[in-house]
């Protein structure tokens, strides 16, 4: 039996729509799930990217429309057009989304703030500031309130420091500075992604429901290609069946009949020349012994072929008749049938071609000496049991593998196809096990009417 390790592979399952539906679409709902979370992540940082972005344009606007015309030399220093740029600024600058401005000039030196303390005052100021300051580009940075610059802001929280250079008339460098609070731009963040966050979900649900009715109709061809290949399997399977009770009948009817004759003949020619000739009625008898043991071998191939009587005579005496084709050949065998009362023609066609799958490839392959054939009830299953204690199955014979795999892969599609399953493996103690598990109904228990 050492071929049959073809099928050591799990056998075919029925494809079920609804769980290959499933099988389907919780995947690819995790999968847009994580797409979701990402790209919304990605949406939250663009966002707040577009409200920084609007921050700086906020400042640009202030530095060059509203305070860039007021900025000249005389407004640098007390005076009258010092108060008119901080009344500018205390008006039209100052509220909710700046809380705090300040103008350095080229020595790093606060020239003007609306915290009056800090002009005059110098500080270090960064790369950044510093690039602005000269190519009059925008930056921001979230501000740093441990700085001894920034011990004032303090109070308004995090802030967004934005910068802005700007000239004089005179050409002479400054450096806008607003600052804005950080929730303004947490707040605006959130409103665009607020925004945005219904189109993406939206676009994701109806990516997913869409997916729906594909896998629904992928499902429904696979089954579908399944259906086909199975009753291609069972319509070959049949007129296979067909073939083989024709060739077992002309055997019986010709062959076996033919030869039964001969034997007779023999065995009447041997007793005619008993008295006259013992020599050839010794040699005339010993031929009619070997014929009718040929013979009886001949019949025990038709029974293998197929049972004739399977339906009518059970599945018990069916497979006596088959263990006794592995008797003849000097084999011992062991049947025990128990439970299998009731049973449809669909399983007790299936257990016994199955049995016969296992008995054909332990004559052929399994060099074993003893046989157990075995049926009974598991569970909710029926279980049949082909064992043997021959060389078991040889993993690294792929030959083997390839000769014994195509009967064996038909049987567990069959198998598979009634709900049930089929395994191959080395038994326990030496040799193989072929087993086959069905479905059945539990039987009927028995009742018995209370005496009157």
């Amino acid at each position: 039996m050492s071929e049959q390790s073809g099928t050591g592979r799990a056998p075919l399952r029925p494809v079920s729509v609804p769980k290959a539906v499933a099988a389907f679409l919780v995947p690819a709902l995790l999968v847009l799930t994580a797409v979701g979370v990402v790209l919304a992540v990605g949406q939250r940082h663009v966002a707040t990217s577009e409200a920084i972005r609007d921050a700086r344009t906020l400042t640009n606007l202030e530095a060059t429309d509203v305070v860039g015309p007021l900025l000249r030399d005389e407004a640098l220093v007390p005076g009258p057009s010092y108060d008119a740029l901080d009344r500018v600024v205390r008006q039209r600058v100052l509220g909710t989304h700046v809380v705090r401005v300040k103008i350095w000039d080229e020595s790093a030196r606060v020239v003007y703030s609306d915290d009056r303390a800090l002009v005059g005052q110098r500080f270090d100021i960064g790369a950044k500031e510093r690039n602005a300051l000269e190519t009059g580009r925008t930056a921001a940075a979230v501000s740093d309130l441990d700085e001894e610059e920034n011990r004032d802001e303090r109070q308004f929280g995090k802030l967004l420091s934005v910068y802005q250079g700007v000239q004089t008339p005179s050409g002479k460098r400054l450096l806008f500075e607003t600052y804005q609070p950080y929730n303004v731009i947490r707040d605006s963040s959130r409103r665009m992604w607020m925004a945005s966050l219904p189109v993406l979900v939206g676009g994701l649900i109806l990516l997913y429901l869409v997916q729906a009715p594909l896998a629904y109709r992928a499902a429904r061809r696979l089954r579908a290609a399944q259906e086909e290949r199975e009753a291609l399997l069972l319509a070959s399977l049949a007129a296979s069946d067909r073939e083989r009770s024709r060739i077992a009948a002309d055997l019986h009817d010709g062959v076996v009949q033919g030869l039964s004759g001969t034997s007779m003949s023999l065995s009447a020619a041997a007793a005619n020349l008993r008295d006259t000739d013992r020599a050839a009625a010794g040699a005339l008898s010993s031929a009619a012994t070997d014929l009718r043991r040929w013979i009886r071998e001949l019949r025990s191939l038709v029974v293998t072929i197929t049972p004739p009587t399977l339906h009518a005579q059970g599945l018990a005496t069916s497979l006596s008749d088959l263990a006794a084709s592995l008797e003849v050949r000097g084999l011992e065998v062991e049947v025990d049938v128990r439970d299998t009362d009731g049973l449809d023609e669909a399983t007790e066609s299936l257990l016994y071609r199955a049995a016969q799958e296992g008995v054909r490839n332990v004559a052929r392959h399994a060099a074993a000496t003893t046989v157990r054939v075995a049926v009974a009830r598991e569970g909710d299953a029926l279980v049949l049991r082909v064992r043997d204690d021959g060389r078991g199955i040889d993993r690294t014979d792929r030959s083997a593998r390839r000769r014994g795999s195509v009967g064996l892969d038909l049987l567990a599609s069959l198998v598979a196809a009634q709900g049930g399953r089929l395994e191959l493996d080395n038994a326990e103690g030496g040799g193989t096990e072929l087993l086959v598990a069905l479905p059945v109904a539990a039987p009927e228990p028995v009742t018995t009417g209370a005496a009157p």
